[in-house]
């Protein structure tokens, strides 16, 4: 027996990333107005869809392999855990399996080149100070000749929340931004760029969409 969202679930992926047609989309879009379960799960693919972006294609050498079956399985069990109760997140998982799997695997595709990468190139470690209790951030920072390279990881953030990353420059106010990026549960790792020369960057930090400082760390002078 199928309710009356079943028809929507299935495209709700590619709502999030943009690909459905006017017809398509305007329905989707009356559906979620009336419906608060496909609300939940479009922001939620939404999110995974926000990290996109930052996958560097200009750092891959050769295209990827595709990442295997038991870490999409690993991503959905995630999501399992984390709805109300364990019969309806089953539920759920299933009906948003198909939409999920393209945005899942590019999430695990960004997670190995960024974790992969302090191992190859390097970095200074930085710890980052937080402003909140329960909030964690960790910075690799590398040097390159025109531009400083930046891998974060953050814990403890909002989920859902959109945060900028920014160098301050030394001796000045001035701030460089590097990007943005909306927190997850759990932890996140992304990798960042600036034009700002590392060697006249004085501190990394991040901001929530106030401009209030939520974390930041001095800079090892170069």
């Amino acid at each position: 027996m199928t309710g009356p969202d079943d028809h929507v679930r299935p495209l709700l992926g590619a709502y999030v990333l943009g690909q459905l047609g006017p017809d398509e989309a305007t329905s989707v879009r009356a559906h979620l107005d009336g419906c608060a379960a496909c609300r939940e799960e479009a922001a939620a693919l939404g999110s995974v869809a926000d990290l996109l972006p930052l996958v560097d294609l200009e750092r891959l050498e050769a295209p990827p392999e595709p990442p295997p079956p038991e870490l999409l399985d690993e991503v959905l069990s995630r999501i399992e855990e984390q709805q109300a109760s364990a019969t309806h997140a089953r539920r759920r998982a299933s009906a948003i399996r198909g939409g999920i799997a393209a945005v899942a695997a590019v999430l695990v595709l960004v997670a190995a080149l960024v974790l992969s990468s302090p191992a190859e190139g390097g970095g200074e470690v930085v710890a980052m100070t937080a402003s909140e209790a329960g909030v964690q951030g960790e910075a690799v920072v590398h040097d390159d000749p025109d531009a400083t390279w930046v891998e974060l990881t953050t814990s403890g953030l909002s989920p859902g929340e959109t945060y900028a990353v920014w160098l301050e420059e030394t001796g000045t106010e001035a701030r460089a931004p590097m990007g943005t990026f909306t927190a997850v549960d759990g932890d996140l790792y992304i990798s960042l760029y600036s034009t700002l020369p590392r060697d006249r960057a004085g501190s990394i930090g991040v901001s929530d969409a106030d401009g209030s400082t939520v974390m930041e760390a001095p800079l090892p002078v170069v």
